[in-house]
């Protein structure tokens, strides 16, 4: 009953008036730059939906920078950047967080050039195999500004949730990365705004 699992049941509210169909089945989150808030929020929104008796995961598709194995408490020995590269047993990828039953997929070891695996059809794969066991797939994406990475999953995906950490980023940083996002995918469907303060 805290304002922040206020908040989440609120961004839920809003994503399920965002479709025709109500809640989207693949949702990426991304933001301008790193340490916004994207792995809090996922994890945040995974737990409301958890509380619905939706069944969900969480992605990790941030080969670059992977945070999700560290926030649940797993590892990130076998994970996206395995199937990308030819693996095909995804089931064997997904890990249990350590304090709730929520279910998630590591990103994997670093590759050495993490857009050239997204540019083919291995991840367009992953979504669609977990969407058939998943009521929700939640992907956690690297920020635009600087990397191909979240245009490239935008295509991929229902649609796109944009995380922007209060008074961090310049508006004309965020109005770029956003004019980015909206050229692969016009669906964005609203801003989640973290570390806001009170006053």
């Amino acid at each position: 009953k805290s304002s922040i699992s206020e908040a989440f049941l609120s961004i839920q509210s809003s994503l399920a008036f965002s479709t025709a169909n109500g809640l989207p089945r693949s949702l990426m989150l991304t933001s301008t730059e790193a340490a916004e808030g994207k792995s809090t929020s996922i994890f945040g929104l995974a737990n409301v939906l958890q509380r619905t008796k939706r069944k969900v995961i969480i992605v990790d598709v941030d080969m670059r920078s992977p945070s999700v194995h560290d926030f649940l408490g797993g590892t990130n020995a076998n994970g996206v950047s395995n199937f990308l590269a030819g693996e095909t047993n995804w089931r064997s990828m997904v890990q249990q967080a350590e304090n709730s039953k929520l279910s998630y997929i590591a990103a994997g070891p670093m590759p050495p050039n993490a857009a050239e695996l997204l540019v083919g059809d291995r991840l367009a794969i992953l979504i669609s195999e977990l969407e058939k066991e998943y009521d929700h797939v939640l992907i956690d994406a690297p920020p635009v500004l600087g990397l191909a990475d979240a245009p490239l999953i935008s295509k991929l995906v229902q649609g796109c949730a944009y995380v922007i950490q209060a008074e961090r980023v310049s508006t004309r940083s965020i109005r770029s990365a956003l004019s980015r996002l909206r050229q692969a995918s016009p669906h964005v469907y609203g801003v989640i705004v973290t570390k806001l303060e009170r006053r």
